[in-house]
């Protein structure tokens, strides 16, 4: 029996070698100066890096990035192409393969085992070439890539749909925080124009301003942690979108005397490292002084405020203290001027944004569902689990 023979190999499919089936070819490098505006795209190894005149290929063509951090991605070109050094081409040799279905199964398929060096991974041509594929017949393979172009389609137009969206958004938090909602008189003000009804006061004013706490040295002993209590970290922030619904770690009652538990409701700001991430607490939580605590007074909208602070990153980040790691105190964060419109103002405002996050929020699920499906997708029609014909 050969070693073919005691491959699980689907009926009706067959095994192709890349080195013998396929045309392996190395793209060629060109100079920045050899790249213009528009024209054919060029590929390197993260996709389209710029335009040339000239092109290499005018077929759909494989690339497989061959060096560096995206080393083993795979892209197809649509087009006329030039492919630069640090992508290498398939190309089928047979007309007994879709250019499209290669695609795919070398993107599900990947290259263990054919990646060299750590330092500054590569893939070289030939040991690329030792690779084996197996394929179904050619209609099949045809059926199996339409049906996962029509997923990759609507992933596509879903990513676009909320880099639109995040688009509008910022548009809507420039103008919300400077025009206001229906205002016709505006004033100057240290912070910018700003609506004359409008009042500025520091932050300290209009909530209270607490540092996390966790006392005791080291922080790591264990015997403060693994109970019921929330003890959220930065990353829990900085992932929250403005929610912080989820925590990666948990206090006991040991752990909870030497920290401090604040209310659900309550703003969280990173200050250290992350400058500037904001989130509202969704659950009671404690949290170390490497995050502030922000509680609102009846001044202002808790939402509204926690939009507000995120305009402010850049500026946070600007007056943070430049040492090995970036951090900003309590003295530097209690005097930052805050925008203050009637209250009821500060609810729509909240309200129209909320609404935009909404939208958003609603199509990254449908983009994670999406992903998943193609995923299951491609793990049965690729592997001849599940036929097509």
């Amino acid at each position: 029996m050969t070693a073919t023979e005691q491959k699980l190999i689907p009926n009706g499919w067959h095994e192709f070698k890349l080195g013998e089936d396929f045309i392996l070819s190395q793209g060629k490098y060109l100079t920045k100066e050899e790249m213009i505006d528009s024209g054919h795209p060029v590929y390197g190894a993260n996709g389209i890096i710029g335009y040339s005149n000239n092109f290499m290929y005018d077929v759909p063509t494989v690339l497989v990035s061959c060096r560096g951090a995206n080393c083993g991605f795979v892209h197809i070109t649509k087009s006329k192409s030039w492919v630069s050094n640090n992508s290498i081409a398939v190309l089928p040799k047979t007309n007994q393969v879709d250019p499209f279905f290669l695609f795919y199964k070398l993107y599900h398929d990947g290259f263990n085992g054919f990646i060299t060096g750590s330092a500054q991974p590569q893939i070289v041509v030939n040991v690329l070439a030792r690779k084996e594929i197996i394929v179904p017949p050619i209609n099949e393979q045809k059926k199996i890539a339409e049906i996962l172009s029509v997923v990759d389609e609507d992933i596509q137009k879903t990513n676009e749909i909320i880099y639109q969206t995040e688009k509008l958004k910022k548009g809507l938090m420039q103008d919300l925080f400077t025009k206001g909602i229906g205002h016709k008189k505006f004033k100057k003000t240290e912070i910018g124009t700003i609506p004359e009804e409008w009042k500025i006061s520091k932050l300290s004013e209009i909530a209270q301003v607490e540092r996390g706490k966790f006392s005791h040295r080291p922080r790591n002993a264990p015997e403060f942690y693994g109970g019921d209590i929330p003890f959220i970290q930065t990353g829990d922030v900085v992932n929250s979108n403005g929610k912080i619904s989820s925590y990666t770690q948990t206090l006991n009652e040991k752990g909870l005397s030497v920290s401090k538990l604040f209310k659900k409701g309550t703003i969280v700001i990173t200050i250290a490292a992350n400058i500037g991430d904001t989130g509202i607490l969704q659950f009671d939580s404690c949290f170390p002084d490497s995050l502030i605590g922000i509680t609102p007074s009846e001044k202002i909208d808790s939402i509204f405020l926690e939009y507000y602070l995120r305009t402010q990153k850049e500026y946070l980040n600007s007056i943070s203290t430049q040492s090995a790691q970036k951090n900003i105190n309590l003295e530097k964060l209690n005097p930052l001027p805050i925008i203050l419109p009637a209250k009821d103002e500060q609810k729509k405002i909240a309200g129209i944004l909320l609404s935009v996050d909404e939208k958003i929020l609603i199509n990254t699920r449908y983009r994670e569902t999406l992903t998943k499906l193609k995923k299951g997708l491609m793990s049965d029609l690729l592997s001849g689990k599940v036929r097509t014909i």
